[in-house]
This record gives C-alpha cells, sequence and structure tokens, in this order.
C-alpha cells in the first residue's frame, strides 16, 4: 500500500483566489481510501500554517498529487495563478531535495494545460479528466512513471455510482465557517452543449452518464449540513440536461428537508417544463442561473448554444409566474459580436429583466480543446497566460448607450471603464475576416474586468 499526500493549489493564498471546498480532490482521496492506501490532504483554508512551514511535505510519502482547479483568478484584475504555482512548486522541491517522491499534477485546470504545467511545474506525470481511476494505478506503481512526463487521460470510475462520499469533518468545517457552501456532484455526463468558447467536455471526459444514487445524494446533503453547509451548488455541467434526473434530485432536496440550506447550480432554459419549475420554487433553490450568453439569436448559434430567446423568455416567465429567483448571465465580445447585436441583447436585457437578475462579463477568454481555440489558431503554449478572443474596442461605449440607466449601476460603471481602459493597450493583429464579423478587432493578454461571477463554484470557470 502506498503512502499518499494530497495537496490542494487551490486553497493556496494568492490574489483573486476564491478558495472553494476541494470535492474532486475529496473524490481522489476517497477512492484511494478504500482501496487500502495511506492518504493525507492538505488544504490551506483548513490549515492555515501549513502553507508557512511545509514541515509536512517531508513526510515518508510514495506519491505526492496536486490539484489545480483555476489556471485564472475570479479577479480578473490580477494576474494568473500559474507564477504562484510554479514558486511553491518550488519550495516544495527544495523541501523534498534529491530524494523525493513521485509528484504528479491534475485537476480541471490542469488538464486543460497539461502538457505545459507538466514541465513548467515539474510534475512526473499528470492526469487529465477524471482522475480517481488513473489515481489507483499509479499509486500500484509509482517507480513506472518516476520522470516520465506524461500525461495520462482518466475515465469512468465506478465507485462515483457505488460508494456514498463522506467528507472529513474537519475539512467540511472549514468550509462552512469560510462561506457555508459545498459542491456536490449528482452526475458524470460528458456535455451534449458544442459552445465555442467551453472546454468542459474535454475536462469531463468520454462518460456515457454515471447517475448517482439518490439515496447517496441524501447522506451527502445530510452530512454537510450536519457539519454547518448551508449552500450546496451542484456542480454538474448544466443540471437539468437530464431533465427526468435532476426533478429527482430535487424532490431528494425537498425530501432531506434540512433547515436552512439552500442550493444552486447552472441550468440551461431547455429543456425546462412546468412541473420542473414547480419542483424547483419549493425547493428552497437560490438563483436559478442560465448561460445564454448572448441574447441576439445569430450570435448564440455562432455560440453553439442549442436554444434561442424564445427558450430564455419561456424560463423567465416560468419563473416570475412562482417568484423564482434567476440569473441570466451574458457574456459580450464573442464571435460574430457588433453593433447590432449588442443593441440586440441590450433591448432584450431592457425589457425582460432587473438590475440584479443580470450577470454581465465582457471578453471570452480563450482555452485550450474548444472551437475558439480553433478558430483564432492560437496553441495551448501560447494562451497559457490569460489570452481573450478578439473583440472591438467600441464594445464598451456600446453597451453604456443601449442599456437602460437601471443596469448602469455604480460597480458595473466602475468595471466599464477599467474594460475601456485596458481595451485601448491591445494589440492589433489581422484576422480572417470570415471567421469574425467585427470590422475592428484586437486580443489581449490583459484582462478586461466587467465582471459578476459567482465564487468558480460553476463549470465555467478554469
Amino acid at each position: 500500500m502506498a503512502n499518499v499526500l494530497l495537496v490542494n493549489l487551490g486553497s493556496l493564498p494568492m490574489p483573486g483566489n476564491d478558495p472553494i471546498f476541494p470535492i474532486g480532490l475529496r473524490c481522489i482521496q476517497d477512492a484511494l481510501d478504500r482501496e487500502g492506501h495511506r492518504t493525507r490532504l492538505v488544504d490551506f483554508v483548513e490549515d492555515p500554517p501549513a502553507r508557512e512551514h511545509l514541515s509536512w511535505v517531508k513526510g515518508p510519502w510514495d506519491v505526492i498529487g496536486f490539484t489545480i482547479r483555476n489556471i485564472d483568478p475570479i479577479d480578473l484584475s490580477c494576474d494568473g495563478h500559474v507564477a504562484h504555482y510554479e514558486a511553491f512548486l518550488g519550495e516544495v522541491r527544495e523541501v523534498l531535495g534529491s530524494d523525493r517522491p513521485l509528484l504528479v499534477g491534475g485537476g480541471p485546470g490542469y488538464s486543460l494545460f497539461a502538457p505545459q504545467l507538466t514541465s513548467r511545474l515539474g510534475f512526473d506525470v499528470g492526469v487529465v479528466g477524471p482522475g480517481e481511476s488513473v489515481m489507483l494505478d499509479i499509486v500500484a506503481d509509482p517507480h513506472r512513471y518516476t520522470g516520465s512526463g506524461s500525461t495520462i487521460s482518466g475515465g469512468r470510475y465506478p465507485g462515483f455510482v457505488r460508494d456514498t462520499l463522506e467528507h472529513p469533518v474537519r475539512l467540511m468545517r472549514a468550509y462552512a465557517a469560510r462561506n457555508g457552501s459545498i459542491g456536490l456532484e449528482t452526475k458524470r455526463k460528458t456535455c451534449y452543449q458544442g459552445c465555442v468558447y467551453c472546454p468542459y467536455a474535454y475536462v469531463s471526459g468520454e462518460n456515457a452518464g454515471d447517475l448517482k444514487p439518490m439515496e447517496s445524494i441524501a447522506a451527502e446533503l445530510r452530512k454537510a449540513h450536519e457539519n454547518g453547509i448551508r449552500d450546496v451548488f451542484f456542480t454538474d455541467g448544466i443540471f437539468n440536461s437530464e431533465l427526468r434526473f435532476a426533478k429527482d434530485v430535487v424532490r431528494t432536496v425537498i425530501g432531506a428537508d434540512l433547515p436552512g440550506l439552500t442550493w444552486s447550480a447552472y441550468f440551461t432554459p431547455k429543456p425546462f417544463d412546468d412541473e420542473f419549475a414547480d419542483l424547483v420554487s419549493v425547493s428552497n433553490a437560490g438563483p436559478v442561473i442560465v448561460s445564454p450568453d448572448s441574447l441576439d439569436d445569430r450570435v448564440m448559434r455562432l455560440l453553439g448554444k442549442s436554444f434561442d430567446t424564445r427558450h430564455v423568455t419561456r424560463f423567465i416567465e416560468r419563473c416570475r409566474r412562482r417568484k423564482m429567483k434567476f440569473k441570466v448571465s451574458v457574456v459580450l465580445g464573442g464571435p460574430g459580436e457588433n453593433r447590432e447585436s449588442v443593441r440586440n441583447t441590450a433591448r432584450y436585457l431592457n425589457e425582460h429583466l432587473e438590475s440584479d437578475e443580470l450577470t454581465l462579463n465582457v471578453g471570452y477568454r480563450i482555452l485550450p480543446e474548444t472551437a475558439m481555440a480553433r478558430q483564432v489558431g492560437l496553441s495551448p503554449d501560447e494562451i497559457l497566460d490569460p489570452t481573450f478572443y478578439p473583440l472591438d474596442p467600441e464594445i464598451f461605449s456600446w453597451i453604456i448607450s443601449e442599456l437602460d440607466s437601471r443596469f448602469l449601476v455604480t460597480a458595473r460603471m466602475l468595471n466599464l471603464i477599467g474594460g475601456r481602459t485596458a481595451s485601448r493597450t491591445m494589440h492589433k493583429i489581422p484576422l480572417d475576416q470570415a471567421a469574425f464579423d467585427p470590422a475592428a478587432v484586437a486580443i489581449t493578454r490583459r484582462s478586461l474586468p466587467l465582471v459578476e461571477t459567482r465564487s468558480g463554484r460553476g463549470s465555467r470557470c478554469v
């Protein structure tokens, strides 16, 4: 049996970082524990002094695994996280010396840039996608991977549907004290949507659809609530992609009857029927979040959406009839965005939403293994640092001129000003006009900070 140390790099204190409960790392630890391996998980929210003393590094470890959830910070005005990971791994290697265990990288952010990060951070081997089965193979024979610099694709793990995941009490209470929130997977299924900016299908791996048993979901909810958690985020890429199953999950939440527990997830406006809306409306759900990204049907098609504004309107009407809280996420500046499409989106927002029902972003981060990355022809090496899709810098003026004043609250206006300033420093490059609608385009390695996001709990953060 192996001695395995697991380190949540997502909990490092870094500018713009907002740590969330390490559900992925806990899944791997649980799989290792069940097979009789000896494990320890280091999380700097649970144990802040561990960041400084590093005494835990020098132990009888056969394998040390590091998870990277986010490459970029939630606060896009901050630099990327990679340099911080690099510095920390340098400290770890210095403590370990020459006689060191196998170093393994993994996690969603790592998976997107696996070859680049394996080399840059000094990992012996990396895991792309779901990690449980691969890590079990690695720890069975660590010496086989020493210095290989290779990456291995993960796959289906039967324990996901077989075993109930029970998190350590101390870890749960640390996050309960911090933000009262935890993530919970209900299914593992490759995303059926083809959004051009989203790498979720690549990160999640090929999976026909493992559905967690309802009794396991109920048990995990009860345990979280017992330890102070009051907000659960279902981490599925799209919660209602399997509508019948999603209804059963909501019934399970209702049946658990946990006082004060709220829940949320990312939804799509199709499929979303009246029965589902009725269930959600009585389940103490938080805001129901949908992400059309644009509200111009032409741009929505270019983004790869499987629905259009008609479905968004029906979703809003269902929510309003039941007095359900909801949010609509819009990201301006994608493929085909121009003056007219911004006007159409703004007109829709003006007619259908209140200010607090809108989440507004400008600029698409280009990520590997996406249609957007292929469209602009940039390699993963070129986009490891934050790199955004070309957009017309006049977009900021268009937004201000087209949106009703109720949306132009102080925070949004300050972000717009910051975004406009950043756009003036963009490096102009020639682009194939057949691929883009805007006449004036630019690309930047600086961020466009018109951002109002959840704290990294959804599938779209990398």
